[in-house]
């Protein structure tokens, strides 16, 4: 542990003691004239054990809820120090080290590693602790402004899941999201090339915190599909992402859409896809020269004993 003692300049010259002397003090000098002598504590806090004031692990471990292990813990990390009984060389805790043991498991609950605690106890205390504190408000509210885009993001998932079997079959016009996408295999039916992903993409993709925004996606050509993965403009800003080269921004707008059963394995048609441009060729919507039917996957799985791949398909109009 350390003590600072505090000398204040009165003519110029810093008054001190033999006692200050004599315990070899280091010195800082602040910018208002004040000197601060810091020195260590060199008691040994074990010897202010005695056998009234004292504690053994196991009561220490009832009264804080706390295994015997993570006790040892704490007191490897230097958070606290036990004495040794004098018959049977036990471990002993006095009062002081249980409040030291107490405060050590609050700094911890407030984010504090406990290899850390020693150290800011021991050199800087208010100041130390502030920074540790500041710093872990700042984690918490990253961590909340992420769980809040995460729960939006589970809410879409949620919508899209409740509405994927019922839009079967019907058309409408809704502004789809700006995105940015990469190449992931070829299909031609359901046979498929091999899977090409960069390794910058697959870092970005199954990254644990960009995984649950990453969207299935898929463009369809005229003998063939490109599936991609794929992740929403918004998304990217909100989490301040970096997006690899490879990627290829798809700017939104207006689209007709409509949901598709792909249908059991073995059975895919790239005929299933033509509902779109038919349906906006029969009710007069204007499709841009060259725009290409793009889409995402719902869901695949069994219902009611059969296989269905769902997907929301759009289509760009003016």
């Amino acid at each position: 542990a350390e003590i600072r003692v505090v000398s204040v300049r009165t003519d110029g010259a810093v008054k001190t003691s033999d006692l200050w002397g004599s315990l070899s003090p280091g010195v800082e000098k602040s910018t208002s004239g004040v000197v601060f002598h810091r020195v260590r504590n060199t008691m040994n806090m074990s010897k202010r054990t005695s056998a009234v004031d004292s504690y053994s692990i196991g009561e220490v471990s009832t009264i804080l809820n706390l295994s015997r292990d993570m006790i040892r813990y704490y007191e490897k990390q230097g958070a606290i120090r036990a004495s040794r009984g004098a018959e049977n060389n036990y471990r002993r805790y006095d009062s002081m080290e249980v409040f030291w043991l107490l405060e050590a498991m609050q700094h911890k609950s407030w984010g504090i590693p406990i290899s850390e605690i020693s150290g800011i106890r021991n050199h800087e205390y208010t100041i130390n602790t502030e920074q540790f504190l500041g710093e872990e408000v700042k984690r918490i509210r990253a961590d909340v402004r992420y769980r809040e885009l995460l729960a939006q993001r589970l809410e879409q998932l949620q919508m899209n899941m409740l509405l994927s079997t019922k839009n079967i079959g019907c058309f409408w016009v809704e502004s789809i999201p700006s995105a940015y996408y990469c190449h992931l295999v070829t299909g031609r039916g359901d046979e498929y090339e091999r899977i090409n992903l960069s390794e910058k993409s697959s870092s970005f993709v199954f990254d644990d915190q960009h995984l649950p925004f990453i969207d299935s996606g898929l463009q369809v050509e005229d003998d063939r599909v490109e599936w991609e993965m794929g992740i929403q403009e918004k998304y990217v800003r909100s989490l301040g992402l970096e997006i690899p080269e490879d990627f290829t921004k798809i700017s939104g707008g207006l689209c007709l859409c409509t949901h598709i059963d792909i249908g059991e394995i073995g059975s895919y048609n790239q005929e299933v896809f033509h509902v779109l441009p038919e349906y906006a060729a029969e009710h007069g919507f204007n499709v841009p020269d060259g725009a290409k039917i793009r889409g995402v996957i719902l869901g695949r799985g069994y219902e009611n004993g059969e296989f269905r791949r769902i997907v929301k398909i759009h289509l760009p109009i003016l």
